[in-house]
């Protein structure tokens, strides 16, 4: 999941405090109103027109209950109803199976690009395989291939490390757990990156003001930072600046484009609330060397969606979605990772489960259920980009698409739910209800997530995103965080929701 926080550091100064790029292209026309009841939220029964706030309408496929025309019918004494729920047919042990090892050691955090995200990918296709799903490509392979940016996180991993002068004291400090990386953006829209490759061994002084303080050479602590002070601190050749995190701030973790990084030699940090207190004590009893060293690499890989299709018959698909790809490793010395068990191991060992029990119950769909599993998600939508812009065929006539993203966080966050609604938004409230989930925002068709493109297609395209930030892009992310009473019961309700608009 790709979540844009904002925080206006001074007047002159905006940081985005998120863990994902910003592409010019992704502007929707949809406004920043949160929609939380259907009368925010202007539908018809007819051809489906959306008006979100003042924002501008969008056409989509037509959702109303009078589609029949691609029912199929199977002859003998099988049940052929359309299904309208899958209530009960869940196995939670079976997802939780999924979930641990797609969040698991071995996967190590399915960075798009690396071996283990296409040990991933396998997974997933064998999976397809074994449950009866058609392949994607003709060539009988459930993998979609397209070129991506990779960034080889760095040659060699972070070194941070404070000491005094003599060497005789130390104390390291770990990227992500103690401190992330750095963008953000002037009022002007000029933007500020962390560099990608940093060496220095120099003394770290706190900013205490004025004109006579010496900060040449050294890397600067600031409480809050304003662009009045980085263009000072630049002036007076300090080598850094490490910022205290107000807590809001996500890891910049996704390398997935090279412009995240700048090729500049200031050095951009934050550090997290606590260890900028300890910064600031080992400085005040002279452990004030830092020594920081890390590279980058940037290189275009192949990187794979992988598709499966439950082929019923019908004329026309609907796509149930998640995206595969986390964030990697990032400490090879201690085997760190991104588990990624929230974002998105859970919506993805859902979809792995809907396919199991949609294949159970075949002879009763009446659309083509295509499920795939995104790859280049936290880099910035890539896959679902790729897929969205090359439906040929039959694979073309896709009424609808329903994405999970973050599925089974904690009970008190709000399910939040983004997309292009067509004239379900009435009928997505009452399911919700039906499934006694009170805590939801409704909200437009923002480039958060893989519904992105299709929904700006004009394609009924629905994201579901528990977004419990808890332990959001951290090494917490792990699967004794989920709740799995809250996963079973969000996909029931989303699958009641998909089948009721659809199965007709």
């Amino acid at each position: 999941m790709k979540k844009y926080k904002l925080l206006i550091a001074s007047l002159s100064f905006l940081f985005v405090l998120s863990s994902c790029n910003l592409f010019p292209d992704y502007s929707t026309t949809s406004s920043d109103t949160n929609i939380t009841s259907t009368d925010d939220l202007t539908t018809t029964d007819d051809d489906s027109t959306i008006t979100t706030g003042d924002t501008s309408s969008v056409t989509t496929n037509d959702t109303s209950s009078n589609d029949t025309s691609n029912s199929d019918t199977t002859s003998g004494d099988e049940d052929t109803t359309p299904i309208n729920n899958i209530d009960g047919q869940l196995d939670p042990n079976l997802i939780e199976e999924h979930l641990t090892y797609l969040a698991g050691p071995e996967i190590g955090g399915r960075a798009s690009g690396s071996a283990t995200n296409l040990e991933a990918c396998h997974y997933v296709s064998n999976y397809f395989e074994d449950i009866g799903l058609k392949p994607y490509s003709e060539d009988g392979s459930y993998l979609q291939p397209y070129i991506q940016d990779h960034t080889r996180i760095f040659k060699q991993y972070f070194s941070f490390e404070m000491s005094n002068v003599a060497k005789t004291t130390s104390q390291k400090y770990r990227y992500s757990y103690d401190f992330s990386f750095f963008y953000g953006r002037t009022s002007s829209n000029t933007w500020f990156y962390s560099p990608r490759a940093f060496s220095a061994n120099a003394p770290l002084i706190q900013y205490v003001g004025g004109e006579s303080s010496n900060y040449k050479n050294r890397v600067v602590l600031v409480d809050e930072l304003t662009i009045n002070l980085l263009n000072n601190l630049k002036a007076a050749d300090a080598l850094g600046i490490i910022i205290k995190d107000q807590g809001t701030t996500y890891p910049q973790i996704e390398f997935g484009q090279g412009d995240m990084f700048d090729e500049t030699d200031f050095l951009l940090l934050w550090a997290k609330e606590a260890t900028y207190t300890n910064l600031i004590s080992k400085i005040n009893n002279n452990i004030n060397q830092l020594s920081m060293s890390y590279e980058m690499d940037i290189e275009q890989k192949e990187v794979n969606n992988v598709i499966g299709i439950l082929d019923v018959g019908a004329k026309q698909n609907i796509i149930v979605s998640a995206h595969l790809d986390h964030l990697g490793r990032f400490d090879e010395e201690e085997g760190g990772y991104y588990a990624g068990a929230l974002d998105n191991a859970s919506g993805l060992s859902s979809i792995l489960e809907l396919a199991r029990v949609y294949k159970e119950n075949e002879s009763k769909l009446t659309k083509n259920v295509i499920f795939i599993a995104y790859n280049g998600e936290e880099a910035g939508l890539f896959g679902s980009r790729y897929y969205s812009t090359n439906m040929v065929g039959d694979k073309a006539n896709t009424r609808g698409s329903f994405n999970l993203d973050m599925i089974g966080g904690g009970a008190a966050y709000p399910l939040e739910i983004y997309g292009n609604y067509g004239s379900a938004t009435k009928l997505l409230t009452s399911t919700l209800e039906q499934y006694d989930i009170s805590n939801y925002q409704i909200l437009g068709n923002y480039a958060v997530t893989d519904h992105y493109w299709l929904a700006a297609m004009r394609i009924v395209s629905i994201s579901f995103v528990h977004f419990d930030d808890r332990y959001y892009h951290t090494p917490l992310d792990t699967v004794d965080k989920i709740d799995f009473d809250v996963l079973v019961n969000q996909v029931e309700m989303i699958a009641t929701f998909m089948l009721t608009l659809f199965n007709k």
